[in-house]
């Protein structure tokens, strides 16, 4: 199951790589803002990704009781669903500008901060109907569509940043707003080509993809209800980091949110493929309580997360240890930026471990229902210790960028121990997804 998704998320890191590499030649000041605006056009979309993500949950445990035809319909949910990301672009495109210009960073870094972030609310929509449709292909065991679609968008991606930053092939050169212009058309195409598959006639044959189109306001009842917390503990975990890269680490200056862009590009490769495990365990775990078997769901879960930490702490030592001619030579940077990004490298290697136990039980929790627990108790922590330590170690203590970084690192270790703890106790057994097992019996 996660193999296919841990490829496609491959192709998606090395996208995103390559597309921090071709924004690093227009300066520190580019690099600097792809980074902030980046973390927050995601950021933001993050509540109805969560919520649509959350079909994967229902499909699959629909899957695991037989009921083929309600995978198509609880998938049409969610990309009807979808189309809310639509008007979340159209309320954040005037309030980007407060935004931005709260966080205090240079009039050239913002400038190029609102530039980026406006472009990429146009594929807001596009974003969150591809996350309905992957979440109904994992969750019926066919992860390879969804992986060979991302692979050919994410190198049409890189084909069209090459054009548009730069002016090649007869394209204008746009400069950082060509990235972000690139990546909105790859993500249409990927729409496109996944909903064509979805509709194709295998699919329509098994799970009358084409007959179940209607609304149903029962079932999008029912995926709110599991989705909503879903959508706002997705929400809450994004949004205090990029409150964190924008407003603690952006405040000690351009040098400190590059070398934070830097260390956190370097990072998604090690956890991208932790993210395909979580998105491969949650249908398996969905699919196996349909059929009521615990005891496999245990077991595929404990197995993912063993994989996740032994890849995600070989990366980290890897990053860690050879840091700094990485950033140096992939970067272009100057020496203050090496410096300080290969110190941030170094607190990221001592938590990957530890953060692969947090996305590989997040999945398995999903597949289960028991997001309204991930809400409240990410939510606090978050909030209540994380971003307060970070401003206590970065400001007071007077350790900036490094010593926020710090805070992040016992964040993301003491959040390890309250997930295992979760998963461990199985509370997330006696949870009903479905309305007609929460009625009493007749």
């Amino acid at each position: 199951m996660s193999g296919p998704i841990i490829l496609g998320t491959f192709s998606h890191t090395a996208m995103q790589f390559i597309d921090q590499v071709m924004i690093s030649r227009l300066g520190t000041d580019a690099l600097a803002a792809a980074g902030s605006a980046g973390v927050w056009s995601f950021v933001l979309g993050c509540f109805v990704l969560g919520v649509v993500g959350c079909v994967s949950t229902f499909v699959s445990q629909s899957l695991g009781r037989g009921q083929l035809d309600n995978c198509g319909r609880y998938a049409w949910q969610g990309v009807y669903l979808s189309l809310l990301a639509g008007a979340l672009a159209l309320v954040l495109l005037p309030a980007s500008g407060p935004l931005f210009r709260a966080m205090g960073h240079t009039a050239t870094v913002t400038r190029l901060e609102l530039i980026y972030f406006r472009t990429r609310l146009l594929g807001y929509v596009s974003m969150a109907w591809i996350g309905a449709l992957v979440a109904f292909f994992q969750a019926i065991g066919r992860p390879g569509i969804p992986m060979w679609v991302g692979i050919v968008a994410n190198l049409l991606n890189a084909v069209l940043n090459y054009a548009l930053i730069f002016g090649h092939f007869g394209f204008p050169r746009l400069g950082i707003a060509g990235a972000a212009l690139a990546t909105v058309i790859s993500l249409t195409v990927q729409v496109v080509m996944l909903q064509w598959v979805f509709l194709a006639s295998p699919m329509n044959a098994r799970y009358q993809t084409r007959s179940t189109f209607a609304f149903d306001f029962a079932r999008t009842k029912e995926l709110l209800r599991i989705g909503l917390p879903s959508g706002l503990t997705f929400l809450m975990d994004m949004a205090n980091w990029g409150i964190f890269t924008s407003f603690i680490v952006g405040g000690f200056g351009t040098v400190a949110l590059a070398s934070h862009n830097a260390t956190v590009t370097f990072m998604h490769v090690c956890f991208m493929p932790a993210v395909g495990l979580n998105h491969g365990i949650a249908p398996i775990v969905g699919k196996r309580i349909g059929q009521g078997e615990i005891a496999i769901a245990k077991a595929r879960t404990y197995t993912a997360m063993k994989m996740a930490m032994v890849y995600m702490f070989i990366m980290g030592l890897t990053f860690a240890t050879f840091g700094r001619p990485l950033i140096r030579v992939v970067f272009k940077a100057p020496p203050e930026v090496v410096t300080l990004g290969h110190k941030l490298l170094i607190l990221a290697a001592i938590f990957q471990a530890f953060d692969a136990i947090n996305i590989t039980v997040m999945g398995a929790l999903r597949g289960a229902g028991d997001t309204r627990w991930m809400a409240v108790v990410m939510s606090l922590f978050a909030y209540c210790f994380f971003l307060p330590l970070a401003l206590i170690l970065a400001f007071p203590a007077g350790l900036g960028a490094v010593g926020a970084w710090i805070g992040a690192t016992v964040y993301v270790i003491g959040l390890s121990g309250l997930f295992f703890s979760r998963f461990w106790g199985e509370r997330w057994r006696q949870i009903r997804i479905f309305s007609e097992d929460l009625r009493p019996p007749t």
